[in-house]
């Protein structure tokens, strides 16, 4: 099986899946341990969300349970995936310039039909877009720096409502979440780089 680069790889530490859960990455910096979210300016944290990326995202939320964003582009739904390999083929998501400052997400999944995440601020709801123009503006995503190699996705969609893209372990489902602030530990993401299309 072929281990998946982390979006910030640095020399200097282990990126083996296998090494823990949750993966705790360290950076050793003249003498002294440090979590490498410190060390690094704001933009590497969304360094693997760059146009042409393919990555996969792993919920950072407290509870157990499936973690990785999942497209279910048969029926244009999303939740979470137990883990980012066949048969969840709709883990990887393809990055995309959808402009000002914000990226799409785009469902590379092996079954045809909609696939662009989108964000319903209306209900609070995360499903699959058949494209990412207008009506559907919550398929525009702001990636905000949460820290420890973990990002925010804000929703940018039209309407008020709920934005923070929120992965619920116990349940294996996504939303949006109004804050992300506790109790919402699930809108903290880690990107895996698993290639470039």
């Amino acid at each position: 099986m072929k281990r998946q680069e982390h979006a910030n790889a640095q020399p200097g530490y282990s990126t083996d899946r296998r090494d823990a859960d949750p993966v705790r990455r360290v950076f050793l910096l003249a003498g002294a341990i440090a979590p490498l979210g410190t060390l690094l300016p704001r933009e590497a944290h969304a360094r693997g969300l760059r146009p042409g990326s393919v990555v996969a995202l792993r919920c950072l939320g407290d509870v157990e349970g499936a973690r990785w964003l999942d497209g279910r582009t048969a029926n244009g739904t999303a939740g979470l995936a137990p883990r980012a390999e066949p048969p969840f083929s709709g883990t990887r998501w393809e990055v995309v310039d959808a402009g000002r400052d914000a990226v799409s997400l785009r469902c590379l999944g092996d079954i045809e039909g909609a696939r662009w995440l989108d964000g319903r601020t209306g209900d609070g709801s995360v499903g699959l877009a058949p494209n990412n123009q207008p009506p559907f503006t919550g398929t525009r995503w702001e990636v905000i720096d949460a820290g420890r190699e973990a990002v925010f996705l804000r929703c940018l969609g039209d309407r008020e409502g709920n934005r923070w893209l929120d992965g619920r372990t116990a349940n294996g489902t996504v939303g949006l979440a109004p804050t992300n602030q506790p109790p919402f530990s699930g809108t903290r993401w880690e990107v895996v780089r698993v290639g470039r299309r």
